[in-house]
Formats: C-alpha cells, sequence, structure tokens
C-alpha cells in the first residue's frame, strides 16, 4: 500500500475528525464564549462613540487578532491528540499510506479547524448582537464583515491593480501568499515535531526571524520591500531587493518544512521522547 488513493483517503479524514469531533466541538464553544465575552467587555469600556464607530474601531480588532491565534494554535497542535499511546497507535494502525494520514490530520487542521474557529467567532458575535438588542436596544451590527475586511492583506486590494502595475501587484500577492504558506508551513513542522509547547516555540522562531530580517534590511543593509517614489511627477513602483529576496526564499523555506514535516511523520514511533517526535539518537 505505497500508493496514493482518494477514496482511502477520504475515509482518513472522515476517521480524523470524527477522531477529534469532540475536542473540537469544546475548543468551539470555548472560542465562542471567548469571542461574546470580550466583545461585551469592550462595549462596555468604551463610550467614545456611536455604537458602530465602536463596534468597527474597538470591538472588530480583537476577533481579527483572536482568530489568527487560534488557527495557529489548530496548526500547531496537529498531532497532539495522538500523544497519549492509545490514540497514537490506532493512528499508525490505520490502513492508509503515511501520505494520506499527514494529508488528512493536516487539512483537518487546516480546514475544519478554520471553519470551527470562524464558526465561533459567528455564534460569539450573533450572541452579542443579541443581548446587546434586547438590554440595550442596540441596532443589529454584525462584525463579520469588518473582520474579513481587515483580515484581507493589504496585496489584495482592488485598488492596488488600478493604480500600480501589474508586475508590482503580482509580486506583491505572491510575496504575501509565500509568507502565509510559509507561517503555515513553520506551525505545521512545530505541530509535528514538538510533544509539548509547538505553539510557543513556532511563534517565538516565526517572530524571531520577522524582528531579525528586517533589522538586517533596513537598519544594516537599507534595502526596502516594496516602495513607490516619483520621477518628474510621475509615480514609480519598484521592487526591492527585500521583496525579491522573500519571493524566492519563503518558498524554498516553506518546502523545506512541509517535507521536513512529513519525514518526522513518517518516522513517529508508538513510544517516542517525552518533549519531541523525532527520535534524534536512532538516525
Amino acid at each position: 500500500m505505497n500508493s496514493f488513493n482518494f477514496n482511502r483517503f477520504c475515509q482518513t479524514l472522515r476517521w480524523v475528525i470524527a477522531n477529534d469531533f469532540r475536542s473540537l466541538a469544546v475548543w468551539t464553544v470555548g472560542y465562542a464564549a471567548c469571542i461574546f465575552l470580550a466583545e461585551m467587555f469592550i462595549l462596555a469600556i468604551n463610550n467614545w462613540g456611536s455604537y458602530y464607530d465602536v463596534l468597527r474601531h474597538s470591538v472588530a480588532d480583537f476577533p481579527m487578532v483572536f482568530i489568527i491565534i487560534a488557527i495557529l494554535i489548530g496548526l500547531s497542535m496537529i498531532f497532539l491528540s495522538y500523544g497519549k499511546k492509545a490514540k497514537r497507535e490506532a493512528l499508525l494502525m490505520l490502513p492508509a499510506t503515511n501520505l494520506e494520514k499527514f494529508l488528512s490530520a493536516m487539512l483537518y487542521v487546516t480546514v475544519v479547524w478554520t471553519l470551527a474557529v470562524f464558526l465561533s467567532f459567528v455564534v460569539g458575535d450573533t450572541l452579542r448582537m443579541v443581548i446587546r438588542a434586547v438590554m440595550y436596544n442596540n441596532e443589529w451590527i454584525s462584525t463579520v464583515p469588518m473582520v474579513l475586511e481587515g483580515l484581507m492583506p493589504d496585496a489584495f486590494d482592488s485598488h492596488s491593480w488600478a493604480v500600480e502595475p501589474t508586475h508590482f501587484t503580482v509580486a506583491k500577492i505572491f510575496c504575501a501568499v509565500s509568507m502565509i504558506t510559509w507561517v503555515h508551513s513553520l506551525y505545521t513542522l512545530c505541530g509535528t515535531l514538538m510533544r509539548k509547547y509547538a505553539f510557543v516555540v513556532a511563534t517565538v522562531v516565526a517572530l524571531s526571524s520577522c524582528i531579525f530580517t528586517l533589522w538586517v534590511a533596513f537598519d544594516k543593509l537599507h534595502i526596502d520591500m516594496f516602495y513607490g517614489t516619483f520621477h518628474n511627477g510621475e509615480p514609480v513602483y519598484e521592487i526591492g531587493p527585500l521583496g525579491c529576496f522573500l519571493c524566492v526564499i519563503l518558498p524554498l523555506l516553506t518546502v523545506f518544512n512541509y517535507w521536513a514535516s512529513f519525514c518526522i511523520f513518517k518516522g513517529f514511533q508508538l513510544i517516542t521522547n517525552k518533549w519531541i517526535n523525532y527520535d534524534i539518537l536512532k538516525r
């Protein structure tokens, strides 16, 4: 059983979802309660403007940060539920290839978990609308459109296509997508490698890498990522050396992270190290 089979992959994905359903439901309910309580608290301490203004400029900021963190937590927990011997044995004994198992777990934390996080946000936000309408006679205003607008990277703004050269906008979009996929691959790698504190390790690595790169580029080398200047009164848009570098190095790092994650997963053992899933001494 070495070749990839789509039907077997779908069955494996169903097993993964069923195995983690109870945990997913608990996290979803907890996230929804957190969103509701946070929005109610922010509204209670902010009375500087209209209800809509407070929602747009204060309340909507929390779900944006919350959703990103919640999604990254899910990625870093890709194999956390298989830490115990019984569940790990069940995973390893599944009649499926390693690739089918790994892709099932990745699809679960990438798609199913993300949908659950968004659902919890919608539920928490809707509950806030109901309570505020009943208790304070406020309008029924959802922050969902505001949050979705805030989560959209600036590179995807339709205004960019109208005022910027096509190659410049395409490069910005490619760089933004590369950054997102690199973060995804990094948290997947840490979640596959680490049995404990995967989210903390991945966050430290991500922040340290970004800070170090920006420090070297801006403070030491004085190079830019993407910038616009004026020449003879006309706007000129340039892709800086840092932008070119990121467009090359980020996809390479992303491929390496996914490859390393899969290699680590293939080496999963029933009994392993307390902290990591990769037994270095046996390699």
